[in-house]
């Protein structure tokens, strides 16, 4: 196993920069994933470790010393607790992490589609790419303007739902649109349209907009219906994520668990 005790070699500064900065992911083609769950969705999903990070503690651990000896020592680098706490992006975790060549996106599996138009919390996202995954949808595509889909956050509220489902980060909404599954639906709380109204037993579309601002005209305009949610009076919206769990989840009741009449 390999040592690096100084903050000033280049492998450090790679990891800094992905913890750290918003477009290193980008620029740098790699991502930083923390966590044994995060590294096992990886390493399942076929990802090889560039390499895998610990500490003299980590090795201690049973679970670490596992994907250690999964990933090989030659592909392990121990650094001291203090170098690690420098580059980590989660606070008491596991003093473990996985650098990994940025995924590419491969293509959308059959089952409905999820489109996030200019969602920027990390966390929604994370949460939304989880639920999708967890409902069977086919595939997400993340619109320009939504927080980065590799970002430390996002990944941490996914919970390793990246390596499960085909994610596609800013591609014009114009070509999705030409691919996804028809009817495509949005939620507003004004629509006439009520969700269990619909038949949903088919893979859909949903389109889910910005916390503040919602999904654009444009997008609006390509949807087959506005969908409202029914809630108690003098309430405000649903979360973002709260709503898309509810929409994708009736999808899921309806084709897999609805009785035929008779």
């Amino acid at each position: 196993m390999k040592r690096i005790t100084s903050a000033e070699n280049p492998l450090i500064k790679t990891l800094r920069s992905l913890s750290t900065e918003p477009g290193a992911v980008r620029k740098l083609g790699q991502v930083w994933l923390e966590g044994i769950h995060l590294i096992e969705a990886a390493l399942a999903a076929g990802h090889a470790a560039e390499p895998l990070i610990t500490t003299d503690t980590g090795l201690l651990d049973p679970e670490i010393a596992a994907l250690v000896e999964r990933v090989g020592t030659t592909q392990t680098v121990v650094l001291h607790q203090a170098l690690f706490n420098w580059i980590t992006a989660v606070e008491n975790g596991p003093p473990v992490g996985m650098l990994i060549a940025r995924p590419k996106s491969s293509k959308p599996r059959p089952g409905s589609a999820l489109i996030l138009d200019r969602v920027q919390d990390a966390g929604n996202v994370g949460t939304m790419l989880r639920t999708a995954a967890a409902s069977g949808c086919g595939a997400v595509y993340l619109l320009r303007g939504c927080a980065g889909v590799w970002s430390p956050k996002v990944l941490r509220s996914a919970m390793g739902a990246h390596f499960v489902i085909p994610v596609f980060e800013d591609p014009p909404w114009e070509q999705v649109l030409n691919i996804v599954p028809r009817p495509i639906y949005a939620t507003h709380m004004q629509a006439d349209t009520v969700l269990y109204e619909l038949d949903l037993k088919e893979p859909v579309t949903w389109i889910f907009g910005n916390e503040g601002q919602g999904i654009s005209d444009a997008l609006v305009a390509k949807c087959s219906a506005l969908v409202r949610i029914p809630q108690a009076d003098g309430v405000e919206s649903l979360n973002v994520a709260a709503s898309a769990a509810i929409c994708l989840y009736e999808g899921v009741r309806q084709s897999q668990f609805s009785k035929s009449p008779g």
